[in-house]
């Protein structure tokens, strides 16, 4: 795995952390108030990760390659989930929604999506990207260079078509079919091709000079901040939170692919690397157990100060991710992966 895509993993799990946490203990927000878009960057990054698979070759075994994915997400995912059916338990909630939970199929309405933690809802439209990387593979991977190119372009144009024709018929008060859609693959594939395209375009010119990888990465920077500043206009003009603004996370997506192309031709240090390593590990845990950590974070901060708060909660955040990783992801990722090799044999 390239390092600096294991670095925008970290990133990605820090920008999701400061959207959820910095409201409710006073974080300064500004353009930070649009660092929800960071899932918009796991999708690029997802779709960066699997575009050899798509563009190259098709998984060799198909059992093989969706234990790896089961393994990869799922049990990390069911221990968090009970961790937070626990914790909604404890405080006298209803326990509602629990097998579809269960069977990642809770995305149905914004209720049941955000029931028990809010990033719950971008895991099912992640799943059923890797469900359909065989397909696109089969469609892609094997047809000739100037084929290849005309069926990429369809499968674009389709993508972009169906995400606007979905944007057009949802309506986020009675959340119809079209706007749960919307949060769903069918919405969401544009911006996992964003990713794709990424790694076609560094297959295809992979010596970037510094000066046009700088000026890319700029543009990608400038363009988050202007959008940043543009959904903060959005937000104050309705008054109220709308679902609409939201949908910016597909042109941030843009913006997060330019400055992932600029940093392709970063050179590695030893900084980079142990921070990128780490990141890349920790980022999933965080991602599911930061939310678990916004109401202690919140008492301890009302008791000893924001400064203080903060701090023992990112203390106790690291301790749990680093707990969940060591004892349930990578261990069911090192089977998964050596089961997969077994059936390949």
């Amino acid at each position: 795995m390239l390092w600096v895509v294991e670095a925008w993993r970290g990133l990605a799990a820090l920008m999701v952390l400061w959207a959820h946490w910095g409201g409710a203990l006073g974080w300064p927000m500004g353009p930070m108030a649009f660092a929800f878009t960071g899932v918009d960057l796991f999708f690029v990054l997802s779709g960066f990760v699997f575009a050899p698979a798509i563009l190259q070759r098709a998984p060799v075994s198909l059992a093989a390659y969706g234990l790896r994915r089961v393994t990869r997400i799922y049990p990390a995912y069911l221990a968090a989930l009970a961790l937070y059916v626990a914790l909604a338990w404890y405080a006298g909630k209803p326990l509602l929604y629990v097998p579809e939970h269960v069977l990642m199929a809770h995305v149905q309405s914004r209720e049941m999506a955000f029931y028990y933690n809010p990033v719950f809802w971008s895991l099912p439209a992640e799943v059923s990207f890797y469900v359909l990387v065989p397909a696109l593979g089969w469609l892609l991977a094997g047809a000739a260079a100037r084929q290849q190119k005309w069926r990429w372009a369809v499968v674009c144009v389709l993508a972009l078509g169906v995400r606007f024709g979905l944007l057009y018929s949802a309506d986020g008060a009675a959340q119809n079919l079209a706007y749960v859609l919307l949060s769903h693959l069918p919405g969401l594939l544009a911006e996992f091709l964003v990713g794709v395209g990424v790694w076609r375009h560094w297959q295809l010119q992979p010596q970037a000079t510094a000066r046009s990888s700088a000026l890319l990465g700029l543009a990608g920077l400038l363009g988050w901040l202007a959008l940043a500043q543009l959904f903060g206009a959005l937000q104050s003009a309705s008054g109220t939170p709308d679902w609409r603004n939201g949908q910016l996370g597909l042109v941030a997506a843009l913006c997060f692919a330019a400055m992932l192309r600029a940093s392709l031709s970063l050179p590695a240090t030893h900084w980079g690397l142990w921070a990128s390593q780490w990141g890349g590990r920790m980022s999933y845990a965080m991602y599911l157990l930061h939310m678990a950590w916004l109401t202690p974070a919140v008492m301890a901060s009302a008791l000893w100060g924001t400064a203080a708060g903060t701090v023992l909660a990112l203390a106790g955040l690291t301790v749990s991710c680093l707990a969940l990783h060591w004892l349930v992801e990578e261990p069911a990722r090192h089977w998964g992966r050596s089961l997969a090799r077994r059936w390949e044999r």
